[in-house]
Order: C-alpha cells, then sequence, then structure tokens
C-alpha cells in the first residue's frame, strides 16, 4: 500500500493564500451589497473597514458641529471643489472626464450621499467634463451654470452628456444671477458674483465667481477669470476681500492681476493644477504678485495632492494629502 504524499510547504502555502482571497472577496461582496441594498446599520460600511485598515482617499475630513470642510480635489489641470457642512453640500466643477473615477472615490470616502447645489463654472471640458456621471450617480438638487450667448454654446460630448443627464432626471437648473445668495446656515452662504456681461469674446470670462463666506472666514472660487472679467468684478463694487482665493486658470499669467489681487488680498492661495503640464502653470509671475500683495502661503494640488481647509468660523485649518506645505 503506497503512501500519501504530504503536501509541500508550496502546496500548503498556495492553498492558504486562496482561502484568504476567497475570505476577502466574499467580505467586500457581503459589504458591498450591505452598502447598495441591505443596508444593516450595525453592519459597518465597506468605507468604514477600509478607513480602518489605514486606506481610502487622504485627507478624510468631516465637519464637525457646525464646521465647514472646503476641499480642493486633485484632479490635475482641472478645477473641482467641495463645501461640506453639516447638512449642506456643495460641488463646484468635476474635473475632465478621465478624472470622474477619481472624484466619485473622493466623494464616496467622504460620505457624501447627496449634493444640494452644484455649480458649473462655464462650460470647458476640464471643469464640468465628468459632471454628467456626478449628475448621474448623485441626488443633485440644484445646479447652477452661466448663461452663455447661443453662437459660443459649446457642442462637446461632455456637454452634451451632461445636458442630457439633467433634462432626464429633470434637475432645477438655473442660470447664473450676480448677488443671488444661496443661505447654508445663519451665517453661512454662497453669493454669486459673475459674470457681469451678456457677452464676451473668451468663454473663459464667463466664468462663475463665487463667494464663500462661513462666520468671518470667506473663499473666493474664480474658475477661469481672464483679467478682462476680473477688472469687471472689481468695478462692479462686490466685496471680494476674502481669507482663500482659488487662484484664477490654474495660475495662468493672464488671470491673477496685481489689481485683483490687491482687492482680494488672500492670506492663503490654492492652485489647481498638474505636475506636467504644457502651459507651464502656475506661472512664477502669478506667484510674485501674490507675495507683492502680501499673501505667502501657496498650497497647490501638484505638489500637496487634496487640500483641505476647515472652517469654524473663526479659524481656519489645513490638511493636505501629502502633508503640510
Amino acid at each position: 500500500m503506497r503512501k500519501k504524499r504530504k503536501p509541500s510547504v508550496r502546496q500548503i502555502y498556495k492553498k492558504i493564500v486562496s482561502a484568504v482571497l476567497l475570505i476577502i472577496t466574499v467580505a467586500a461582496l457581503f459589504f458591498f451589497v450591505n452598502d447598495k441594498f441591505l443596508k444593516i446599520d450595525w453592519i459597518p460600511s465597506s468605507n468604514n473597514v477600509i478607513i480602518f485598515f489605514g486606506g481610502g482617499v487622504k485627507p478624510l475630513v468631516k465637519p464637525k458641529g457646525n464646521e465647514a470642510v472646503v476641499h480642493f480635489i486633485d484632479v490635475g489641470q482641472a478645477d473641482c471643489e467641495l463645501i461640506v457642512t453639516k447638512n449642506y453640500t456643495v460641488l463646484i466643477d468635476s474635473g475632465t472626464g478621465d478624472d470622474i473615477g477619481n472624484i466619485l472615490g473622493y466623494l464616496n470616502f467622504q460620505d457624501i450621499d447627496k449634493i444640494d447645489l452644484v455649480i458649473c463654472s462655464h462650460p470647458h471640458g476640464d471643469h464640468i467634463g465628468g459632471m454628467y456621471k456626478i449628475i448621474m450617480d448623485y441626488n443633485v438638487k440644484k445646479i447652477i451654470m452661466p448663461k452663455i450667448p447661443e453662437d459660443m454654446v459649446p457642442e462637446t460630448v461632455s456637454y452634451l452628456k451632461m445636458m442630457a443627464e439633467i433634462d432626464m432626471k429633470n434637475i432645477d437648473v438655473q442660470y447664473a444671477v450676480v448677488g443671488e445668495r444661496y443661505l447654508i446656515d445663519e451665517d453661512t452662504y454662497i453669493e454669486i458674483l459673475s459674470p457681469l456681461e451678456d457677452y464676451y469674446d473668451d468663454l473663459n470670462d464667463f466664468s462663475i465667481a463665487a463667494k464663500f463666506v462661513d462666520g468671518e472666514n470667506s473663499f473666493l472660487f474664480t474658475g477661469d477669470l481672464t483679467n478682462i472679467s476680473e477688472k469687471d468684478l472689481i468695478e462692479s463694487g462686490a466685496d471680494i476681500d476674502v481669507d482663500v482665493l482659488k487662484v484664477g486658470h490654474h495660475g495662468s499669467a493672464g488671470s491673477s492681476s496685481v489689481e485683483f489681487l490687491e482687492a482680494v488680498t488672500p492670506d492663503i492661495a490654492v492652485f489647481e493644477v498638474a505636475e506636467i503640464n504644457y502651459y507651464g502653470h502656475p506661472r512664477s509671475e502669478v506667484f510674485d504678485r501674490l507675495e507683492e500683495v502680501g499673501c505667502d502661503e501657496f498650497y497647490t494640488t501638484s505638489r500637496d495632492g487634496n487640500i483641505v481647509i476647515v472652517s469654524n468660523g473663526t479659524e481656519l485649518r489645513i490638511e493636505t494629502e501629502k502633508g503640510a506645505a
């Protein structure tokens, strides 16, 4: 009678690895099914499990109490900002279509399940390229976009897909009205500051400039405003003196004029830009202009990754994916 051969160490190792992979696969499937369908309260979400083991998108920051959390999401040479308070969520732009997986993952790990207000700064692909997917996947309550002259309305795939999704879900869309405020809390609101003219030669100049105010703290989001529309904004008499500036047009030399920055006087400047880009953004002269008006605290998504600024109404706290700048 022949003796059974004992399994080799290699065979035992393979069996153990196979068993572990099977357990992980079954567990992942179970958590996914619970997240999507069962929704049993006492079972942790897949996000919580990943976070417990040190995974997930960094930094993971959720508002505590009456805090407002402003996220500048790293989408390379594109724009995407997220504002989250206890009961309200605002998304400004959505990067390109290629970025949408990163954005959805980021929103997922921040536990975003609805978007109260979407601002499409202007219809260029690096700002609204992934918006159709946001609208498709989330409960979006209201969308604000600039009114573009008929002869300048883009016929890009990303724009047409976005408009088709808006129609399909019958979402409330409003054109930007200068001076209109969207109240989030008693001392927290978003105010629309531009566009100020009915016609510009450059689509970038139709960008919605939006001011976010949380108590004593304020942020200015400028899309891709150029020097021309910046001048209009100054002359409008709007209060654009803020603490944090999302630098216009990824740090292009044709934006962020000295006159504009003198009116804004930011303490903190954030650039949303790719590490390698064909435009040479951000331009060194923009840093020089910022320093000239007394702003010497800069953050860039190319260097710092995702950038998060937390406001408690009086003070600001900054966290970044790759550590403090």
